[in-house]
């Protein structure tokens, strides 16, 4: 009878352990937090929307199919419209922001900009201002799962998706392409210039879209392309060949 009850005893600890908050732990490992966090933090990204000034941010449901009152990305814009309104905006629509904190709870990825929405005077102070008051400090997203995260989630193709429904993560989509071209090449990109043997993708990545182009005249079937751009006061004339960069002038 005593060593029933001790069984018992020892049933009854694990099951409390195993009920507790503390005890919940997210699906996730060490490894995929840290490759997400040196993906995102100190990255630009460019709101697609209002967010809100306070550190409570904005939150996104992934999954909003239940939720009658959540658009297609998962945002309730009735209950944000009021907030922006009452607590002011810390990143305007079309605004560049440094991700400057990330956060992977259980069951949400945290994200703050350009200091995470606590404002130049603190939550407070938005409380006393007028609509669509312009704040100082930021704000941040909670990218709301409702369920245990995984490795999965976390996945940067994956995470990226989801953080497209507000913010246009293309610089970091960027960054993740040019990791697999030659050392030469993502050293120009990075210093936003233009090297012979470059690529149409490689050139788009370091200069942007060209002000026009042209298609040259070939007698040998090859393909000649000229791409034109003005920077910085500079005229940048490219010359394609077959798909690389043949020639590079600037007047």
């Amino acid at each position: 009878m005593k060593k029933a009850s001790v069984a018992l005893t020892a049933v009854l600890i694990v099951l409390t352990i195993a009920g507790s908050p503390r005890a919940l732990r997210a699906n996730t490992s060490d490894r995929a937090k840290k490759d997400l966090t040196k993906l995102i933090l100190g990255k630009e990204v460019k709101a697609l929307m209002q967010l809100p000034a306070t550190k409570e941010g904005l939150n996104v449901y992934v999954k909003s199919e239940q939720n009658k009152h959540l658009d297609g990305r998962g945002i309730d814009m009735a209950s944000l419209t009021k907030y922006l309104k009452s607590k002011g905006v810390g990143v305007d629509t079309n605004d560049w922001a440094t991700a400057t904190d990330i956060k992977v709870d259980n069951d949400r990825v945290e994200i703050h900009l350009g200091g995470g929405g606590e404002g130049r005077r603190g939550s407070n102070h938005a409380n006393k201002v007028s609509p669509g008051y312009k704040r100082a400090g930021g704000s941040r997203i909670n990218f709301r799962y409702e369920r245990e995260l995984t490795d999965g989630d976390l996945e940067p193709q994956n995470f990226l998706r989801v953080m497209a429904r507000v913010l246009d993560v293309s610089e970091i989509q960027n960054q993740i392409v040019a990791k697999d071209f030659p050392t030469e090449f993502q050293q120009a990109i990075a210093e936003n210039t233009v090297k012979e043997g470059m690529t149409y993708q490689m050139v788009v990545l370091a200069f942007g879209d060209p002000e026009q182009k042209k298609i040259n005249d070939t007698t040998d079937g090859s393909l000649l392309e000229t791409w034109y751009y003005l920077k910085e006061g500079h005229r940048w004339v490219l010359t394609f060949t077959n798909g690389k960069v043949t020639k590079v002038q600037a007047y």
